[in-house]
């Protein structure tokens, strides 16, 4: 029989569905068969023929269904095509028959390691590993279940023994490194063993259980770079740009300011939410000083970062190292939030969840292309259960491992709410105050919008704060130089007034209001786009630079005394600049590293930034949920909102507020407010603070200011 040249592929979609692709159309209908191993040969029924992107698909039909154990080949007269794995993994059934809860990874005891990893499509499996006390690896194989779960043990004791998995998928064999692993080593090439408690720093109790008993309305967030904080020249750190350079007690510019952890802890701030840890890929760990990055580009997800460890060749080090930082600042008084990174990875084609389930873990659109919601060619797919499990399994291993406080979810609407909801209720049952917040931006992602973890599905997620884009746009504008300028800036759209009212109570803006306050994460500037004082400078090129400060210390009043939670980004109250850099993730430290040299020349503004802190965390007016919050009648230019704590609410103590007024002026001149009759003290007056009487009927607010009156 005469074979047509054609290029041809064959996918299974299903468990009885076979999908041919070619690049033209049969010229007579073929005779096409499926055989596996067993040279058991079964014809394939064409059901339909379409067209996609200049290519032909067969739809095929087999009389038995396929079973994964096997490999298969398409026959096409005399051609032989290997059968690959198509969208069967994203079928219900696929997730049904195969979803298993076993602890995945290399389980750990003395007298030996037992290793577990999922792949029900692989045909083979085999553990390649290296014990410390070897240069060389040796291979063993792995047995399946019935759920694709792949299984070998070595006995004795397999501490740092370092490990690979090499899988038959698709026709060909791979090695991939453990989606588990709870080390590695430098630049993650092997996967390896950990006997965790070899990795605890002195005093680290690991039969304690963390347990948060601060309200969310009672915290204020304080975002952090590991590299960023200690990597400047006069941060008198000696472990600059690492995990122990945030654990140095005393730490001083040259000019004796504090810095580092010290710095830290004056704020008064309660929460350090500290940018990805997790192993990323974009810094060669054995060179960490040629390259920065934020780490939004995940590779191991249950592994520290070895670029911020003193020695990334030791799989302990990195562990022990951030679990140091972990403890002092939790010994210090602060809670610690990680930022986590489940939304998508570094790069999908060398991912190990590609490689040992190919297809499954992401989403695909209806031509089988990944899905790029995320903006970085990957969108992992929470609503999978084993996807699901993944995230979970990693969330509840930080938590219990490393004491963590809290998780800040990058692309959280990304996420299926359920799988949040489930992950919520996990945490909690170990820590029921911990805080968890993201990032809730509705993401054009192949995932029903009612499904999805966004701003939108607030209500359905109490658990959950959310960062607030209405907060930051109506306050400083948009993020995007050439779009609409926000209250700072001196729009006196009434819009924007309007809206400032529902920005002040903890309202989600343009959304439905959210259950309650403490779900608004309240901020004007974080890690992504410029920073406020760059931003001001593009808004305001030819305003003198003071003026530009004073329009930032608008918004950090207003971000500190809103209702909610609020969340500032390290540097902002000294004015940090990079340089006019709008994304500056992987640029580098001389655009990157806070500079303590600010914290120095603006050290009477980082003071009056303490003190409104000071005056929040001493006041429960600005944190009840019971406050009424009412807008006051001021003149164009203005806002002012008048706070008010019922006497049946007040504290025991005569120093609490029952009252206070919050005056805003957007304008380059003084405006008079006018005020009630009653007795009003001055807490704060254009960034002065001193508790003054004022027994007049008017106040004077000065240009771009911000004044704080109370009654107690």
């Amino acid at each position: 029989m005469k074979v047509d040249h054609i290029s041809m592929s064959a996918y299974i979609d299903d468990f009885s569905m076979i999908t041919i692709v070619v690049c033209n159309p049969f010229s007579i209908i073929p005779s096409l068969s499926l055989v596996d191993d067993k040279k058991v040969l079964q014809p394939l029924t064409i059901d339909k023929q379409e067209h996609y992107h200049n290519q032909v698909i067969y739809k095929c039909r087999t009389r038995t269904p396929i079973d994964l154990k096997n490999r298969y080949w398409v026959t096409y007269n005399d051609t032989k095509i290997p059968l690959m794995i198509g969208s069967i993994v994203r079928t219900e059934k696929f997730d049904s028959l195969y979803y298993d809860d076993s602890s995945l990874g290399a389980n750990y005891t003395p007298e030996s390691t037992t290793f577990k990893v999922w792949s029900p499509v692989a045909f083979a499996m085999i553990l390649k590993y290296k014990t410390k006390h070897s240069n060389t690896f040796v291979e063993q194989n792995m047995s399946r279940s019935e759920r694709g779960v792949w299984q070998a043990t070595l006995d004795g004791n397999h501490h740092l023994t370092e490990y690979m998995f090499v899988v038959n998928v698709n026709h060909e064999w791979i090695e991939t490194t453990d989606p588990y692993s709870r080390s590695i080593t430098a630049n993650g090439v092997h996967s390896v063993v950990i006997h965790l408690p070899e990795t605890d720093p002195d005093g680290w109790n690991r039969s304690e259980k963390k347990i948060n008993l601060r309200s969310k309305t009672d915290s204020i967030i304080y975002e952090v770079h590991i590299r960023d904080l200690t990597i400047h020249s006069d941060s008198g750190v000696l472990n600059k740009g690492k995990y122990l350079g945030l654990t140095e007690q005393g730490t001083k510019t040259s000019n004796g300011f504090h810095t580092g952890l010290e710095y830290i802890k004056s704020l008064g701030v309660t929460h350090v939410q500290l940018l990805p840890v997790a192993d990323f890929g974009s810094v060669d760990e054995t060179r960490p000083d040629s390259a920065y990055n934020w780490g939004y580009d995940p590779v191991h997800f249950f592994s520290p970062e070895g670029s911020y460890a003193t020695n990334p060749y030791d799989p302990i080090c990195r562990i022990k190292e951030l679990k140091t930082l972990i403890q002092t600042l939790q010994h210090n008084g602060l809670s610690i939030i990680l930022d986590v990174v489940y939304n998508h990875v570094y790069k999908r084609e060398e991912s190990s969840l590609e490689k040992l389930v190919p297809g499954y873990y992401f989403r695909y659109d209806d031509g089988g292309n990944p899905v790029n919601g995320t903006g970085v060619g990957n969108d992992t797919a929470s609503e999978r259960k084993m996807m699901r499990k993944f995230i979970l399994d990693a969330l509840t291993f930080w938590m219990s491992e490393y004491k963590v406080d809290g998780f800040r979810f990058d692309l959280m609407g990304i996420h299926d709410v359920e799988t949040m909801k489930q992950a919520a209720e996990k945490l909690k049952s170990l820590n029921p105050g911990v805080f968890l917040l993201g990032e809730g931006w509705d993401l054009n992602t192949n995932l029903e919008p009612e499904r999805k973890a966004s701003l939108s599905s607030a209500k359905k997620m109490p658990s959950y704060s959310f960062f607030n884009d209405a907060f930051r746009d109506h306050v400083k504008g948009s993020i995007f130089p050439k779009g609409q300028s926000g209250f700072i800036n001196g729009n006196n759209d009434e819009r924007i007034k309007h809206q400032m009212s529902h920005v002040m109570k903890g309202y989600a803006g343009q959304h439905d209001k959210f259950i309650k306050a403490e779900q608004s994460i309240n901020y004007t500037e974080c890690h992504d786009n410029h920073t406020l004082f760059d931003l001001l400078y593009i808004r305001h090129p030819f305003e003198d630079e003071v003026m530009r400060r004073k329009r930032q210390q608008l918004a950090l009043a207003i971000t500190i005394f809103a209702q909610g939670v609020p969340f500032i980004h390290a540097g902002q109250e000294c004015f940090r600049t990079k340089k006019g850099e709008e994304n500056s993730y992987n640029l580098p430290d001389t655009i990157n590293a806070f500079d303590w040299n600010l914290v120095e020349f603006f050290h009477k503004e980082v003071d009056y930034f303490k003190h409104l802190i000071g005056i929040r965390k001493s006041q429960p007016i600005f944190r009840d949920n019971s406050v009424e919050l009412l807008e006051w009648n001021v003149p164009d230019g203005c806002l002012g909102f008048k706070y008010h704590l019922p006497i049946t609410d007040i504290k025991d103590g005569a120093s609490y507020w029952s009252k206070a007024l919050l005056l805003f002026n957007q304008t380059t001149k003084p405006i008079i407010i006018p005020l009630e009759q009653h007795r009003w003290m001055i807490a704060i007056e254009d960034e002065r603070y001193d508790n003054v009487v004022l027994n007049e009927d008017s106040y004077r607010l000065e240009p771009l200011s911000f004044s704080l009156l109370y009654s107690v």
